[in-house]
Formats: C-alpha cells, structure tokens, sequence
C-alpha cells in the first residue's frame, strides 16, 4: 500500500502538533503526517498531501491561498477552506437562528474606524452617528458583550455594564468590525468539541477563567437528555457550516438550550489549556479521522454550500 502523507500547517501552538505527528507514526498504518513548509507555490502544482490539517490559514494570507490551491489538486483540507472563507459571526449566528436554535440578540456594528488611504465616498451608505440607544433596547439592556465578528488573533472581548464602558471599548477596536451582543447568564455552561462528522465530546467549561482551568470532565454535570440534545444540536450545527473539526458551546438556562458560539474551527489546543483528558482525546480522534480520510476516495466540494439546502430540509427540535 501506498503510504500517504498528512501536512500540518500551525501557528505558535507547541503541544499538539507534536503530539499529532507521534501519534500518526505510532499508529504505523501507511500514513506519514508531517509540518507543511512553504517557500512560494507555483501554480498547478499538486501539494502531494492527501489531508492537510489547516490551524492557521485564517490568519496568514498566502497560507490561505495554499490550501485553497490544495484543495483543487484533490487534498482534503480541514477545515474546507472554500466553506469557511463564506462565513463570519454573524452569518453564523443569523444561520443558527433559521435553524431554530435560540441564540442570543446580537447587532453587526461598522468598524470604528477606516484605513486612511480609504475614499470617504466609498463610506456614503453608512449613517451616523450610530443608534446607540436603539440598538440597546433591541438586545434588552446591559450588561453586553462587545467582540469581533471575525476570528482574528487579537480576540478582544469586551463585557461592558453602561454606555461608558461600551463608548471606550468601542473605541479601541480600530478597523475591525465588531458585535455587539446579548449577554447571557447561564446555569450550565457546556463546550463540544467536535471532529468528523459524528465525534462529539462535551466538556463542562467556564469561560472567562483562567486558560488552565476552564475545561473540566464532569460526566454527572448534565442529564442524559441535556447530553442528547447537545449533541444532537452541535451535529446539526455542524453539518449546517460545513465544519469537521470545530467547538460548539452551548448555555442552559433552567430547561432552555442556548447555542452562544458556533464557530470555533481553529480552537487552543495547548496541553496546559485543554487539560490532559480532552487533549488526548483530540490527539486520538483527529489521527483516527485523519487516517481513515487518507485512506478514503472522498473528494471535498470546490464549490457549494450546504446550509442552504440544510435550511429547507431540517430544523433544531430541541
């Protein structure tokens, strides 16, 4: 058999790409996983990888537009890189909701500010000054979260309690576009980590804590219909946006399932963060998926969506 080769393209992340690379050669079944490098890519040329594990494009421009190329050549690429270019917040969010998933009030706010060189005729549609107070009672007061709408390294999350606190915050986010959003308050807090399209993994998490004790293997912290319908809820969220590797976290409030983030492909997976518990299952469970697609006929789509036709044929029942 034929041995097939695995790229893995990383940013700063220690932890888990050697752990990934030790884990495909420990299993010795005729599949070679290795780091991407990268010096110019001219066109038409195969990448001569049959999966490469994408953690970084997102960030890195030209990375992105390596894997796209990839993907033409015939690698399956995680995640689709085609699918994930389409997508940003706040299409996940309105996604979500047609789905019938509760998810929290949120309004797209315009960047603060503009890239200098920018024409301010090509700024005529926006209107100002923005509708604070409109925009406010539409998500039911404060407190409120202020964050991105794109993943972007800086990842600035703001809580904010009254129109100073969001008038200064708002204030720091330059260029980039930004939400504004409900904030909730929860009973249970839950993330899935999801890989493939039927691996789900829940973990009690507590967003906002310090990063090495946020996660927590709880198995007595939800009801066997809470796990159920978490699980069934992150497969259809998944599917909706295409994603094979990606955490959805979920909120309880009393009997009342929240889906609070949709999106997060390109998650930490230091040691340290995930805890030994959930890093190793995502050590063995991505290398189990990654081997059983290097060995697989399957070819990703260049192009199509398939939340569109998901949309038509099934909603959350939950």
């Amino acid at each position: 058999m034929t041995t097939k080769k695995v790229g893995l393209l990383v940013g700063a992340e220690k932890d888990f790409p050697a752990a990934f690379l030790r884990e495909i050669s420990r299993r010795n079944q005729d599949v070679h996983a290795e780091l991407i490098q990268l010096e110019g890519t001219p066109i038409g040329t195969p990448p001569g990888y049959a999966v490469i594990i994408d953690r970084i494009s997102h960030e890195i421009a030209y990375y992105r537009t390596y894997v796209k190329a990839a993907l033409l050549h015939g690698a399956i690429v995680i995640n689709n890189p085609i699918w994930s270019s389409a997508y940003d917040r706040f299409f996940n969010a309105s996604l979500v909701t047609h789905l019938g998933f509760r998810y929290p009030r949120t309004v797209a706010l315009p960047s603060h500010s503009y890239e200098d060189a920018l024409d301010e005729d090509f700024l005529r549609n926006l209107s100002y000054p923005i509708p604070w107070e409109q925009h406010i009672n539409f998500l039911g007061g404060f407190p409120l979260v202020l964050r991105p709408m794109r993943d972007t390294m800086l990842r600035r999350v703001y809580v904010v309690h009254s129109y100073e606190e969001l008038w200064h915050a708002y204030n720091q986010t330059g260029n980039e576009p930004m939400l504004l959003r409900e904030h909730i308050a929860w009973d249970k807090y839950v993330r899935c980590i999801c890989i493939g399209a039927d691996q789900v993994q829940l973990a009690r998490y507590v967003p906002g804590a310090p990063v090495n004790i946020r996660y927590y293997n709880d198995p007595n912290y939800l009801t066997m219909r809470e796990r159920s319908h978490m699980i069934e809820g992150a497969h259809l969220i998944n599917k909706a946006l295409g994603f094979e590797f990606n955490m959805v976290d979920f909120a309880l409030q009393g009997d009342q399932m929240i889906a609070v983030e949709v999106t997060n492909p390109a998650p930490r997976l230091d040691l340290n963060h995930l805890t030994p518990f959930f890093f190793d299952w995502v050590v063995r469970t991505l290398a189990d998926y990654v081997i059983q697609l290097a060995h697989s006929a399957r070819h990703q789509q260049v192009r199509g969506f398939g939340w569109y036709h998901l949309m038509q044929a099934e909603a959350w029942k939950g």
